[in-house]
């Protein structure tokens, strides 16, 4: 791991001398900061590591060629972003950003098509972020994020029980997608790394999603509406590789089934394949409308 070091420039200005008719010139310049070379390991840098979420490229939703959905399909809205480290741009192009985007809509929609569901893409952006958003602690520290202990008898009304919280991080980010979607659009972002609590221990994971279930503190509305996926990354600000063909279908999974919750059927998408049910596809229809429509809804209320 290299060393965080800060290299600073100062800009030098020559200062006249004073006079009945001469004033000196102002001494206001601040220093400039000078980014770390070679980049750190984990692509921290003290004149970056402060800033929030940044635009790079923005993609046109017809850019995307996107096939028309099937007729009588209902759409899920979305915003995609692919995120990178601040550094530099990093030998990448409009065009590589468009099949990464192509590429999640496509593996989505063949999923979904079971459900006569589609995705409906409101914004697409490469978005560069600071190292502290990169690696990623999902959930506060203790909780059980959609994973109770063994045995529970109602698992879904105990995960709605805990009141569970974003991290500021994690609402920093998802922010950043609100101001791009409608508010009930669930809004998907690359990360280099995720951590988060699982029945009170930190864990890892390929991806990461929020249900409406779990986390329904006023504070976190309408920010938990996303998701978080883990491409691989390499060097610092090049653009992360694909999403595995699943992961986002199956974090929408517990968006619209909104629940932590996972299914024991044989290559279902909630347990280890694609598979979607008769009654899994009734209940996302439903939570559909209700969560993710137009209405506003903090607290959808505990499970009946």
């Amino acid at each position: 791991m290299l060393a965080h070091r800060a290299i600073v420039a100062l800009v030098i200005i020559p200062v006249a001398a004073c006079g009945d008719n001469l004033a000196a010139p102002a001494l206001d310049a601040a220093p400039v900061c000078v980014l770390i070379q070679p980049p750190a390991d984990d692509c921290s840098d003290p004149c970056l590591d402060e800033r929030g979420p940044t635009l790079v490229a923005e993609i046109a939703v017809g850019d995307l060629a996107l096939a028309p959905p099937p007729a009588g399909s209902t759409p899920i809205r979305v915003g995609l972003f692919y995120t990178i480290a601040p550094q530099p741009s990093n030998g990448w192009t409009n065009a590589d950003a468009i099949a990464r985007f192509r590429k999640i809509v496509v593996d989505t929609n063949d999923i979904f098509v079971q459900c006569d569901m589609h995705l409906e893409v409101e914004a697409a952006q490469v978005v560069a972020l600071p190292a502290r958003l990169l690696d990623l602690q999902g959930n506060e520290e203790g909780s059980f994020g959609g994973h109770p202990p063994p045995g529970t008898p109602d698992p879904d009304l105990f995960d709605y029980q805990q009141n569970e919280r974003l991290t500021a991080e994690s609402r920093e980010l998802f922010a950043y997608g609100k101001l791009h979607t409608s508010k009930n659009a669930i809004s998907a972002f690359t990360v280099s790394h995720i951590v988060y609590y699982s029945n009170q221990q930190l864990s890892e994971a390929g991806g990461l999603s929020n249900p409406p279930n779990i986390y329904h503190h006023v504070d976190d509305y309408p920010y938990r509406n996303s998701v978080i996926l883990v491409p691989t990354y390499g060097a610092c600000g090049a653009l992360p590789g694909e999403v595995d063909r699943r992961t986002f279908a199956h974090e929408l999974g517990h968006m619209l089934l909104n629940s932590g919750g996972h299914s024991t059927e044989f290559r279902n998408l909630m347990n280890d394949g694609t598979r979607l049910s008769t009654a899994q596809c009734t209940a996302m229809r439903a939570n559909l409308d209700r969560l993710y429509g137009t209405a506003e809804l903090p607290d959808p209320g505990p499970p009946s």
